[in-house]
C-alpha cells in the first residue's frame, strides 16, 4: 500500500514545493522597491560619476535640504496628529475636520514642491551628459513609486 501512494505523495510534495518557490520568487520580483532618499542618491551618484567639486556642491545642497525637510516633516506630523485628535473627538464630519485635512494637504504640497525644487537645484550642478542621466533616473524613480 505504501508503494501505491509513494509516487503520488512525492508528486504532491514536489508540486507544493514548486508552488511555494514560485510564489516566493514572484513576490520578490513583483514587489515594488522601497527606496529611501539615501538609496536614491547612492544609485544616482554612482551612475553620474561626480567630480569632487560637484560632490561638494551636492553635499551643501543635501545639508540645507535636510534642514528644510525636517521642518516640513514636522508640519506634516503635526497636521496629522491634529486630524487624529479631531477624528477621535468629533462625532461627525465638521468644518474643523475639513480645515485639518486642508492643513495636512497644504503641508504635503509644500513638501513636494520643496523636493522638486531640490531636484532642479541638483540638476543645475551637472553637465549636460549628467543631466540626461539625472533626468532619466528621476523619471524612472517617479514611475516606480507610481506603480
Amino acid at each position: 500500500m505504501n508503494l501505491k501512494f509513494g509516487p503520488l505523495l512525492l508528486t504532491l510534495a514536489l508540486v507544493a514545493a514548486a508552488a511555494a518557490g514560485g510564489a516566493w520568487v514572484g513576490a520578490r520580483l513583483l514587489q515594488p522597491q522601497d527606496y529611501t532618499h539615501e538609496d536614491f542618491h547612492d544609485r544616482l551618484f554612482a551612475e553620474l560619476h561626480l567630480t569632487d567639486a560637484q560632490h561638494e556642491l551636492m553635499e551643501v545642497l543635501e545639508h540645507s535640504h535636510a534642514e528644510e525637510n525636517g521642518v516640513l516633516e514636522s508640519r506634516l506630523a503635526d497636521a496629522n496628529r491634529h486630524l487624529a485628535i479631531l477624528m477621535e473627538s468629533e462625532s461627525a464630519y465638521s468644518d474643523d475636520i475639513d480645515r485639518a485635512i486642508e492643513d495636512f494637504h497644504t503641508a504635503m504640497l509644500e513638501y513636494q514642491k520643496t523636493s522638486v525644487r531640490h531636484l532642479y537645484e541638483m540638476r543645475d550642478i551637472l553637465n549636460p551628459e549628467q543631466q540626461e542621466i539625472f533626468d532619466r533616473h528621476v523619471a524612472e524613480t517617479l514611475r516606480e513609486y507610481a506603480n
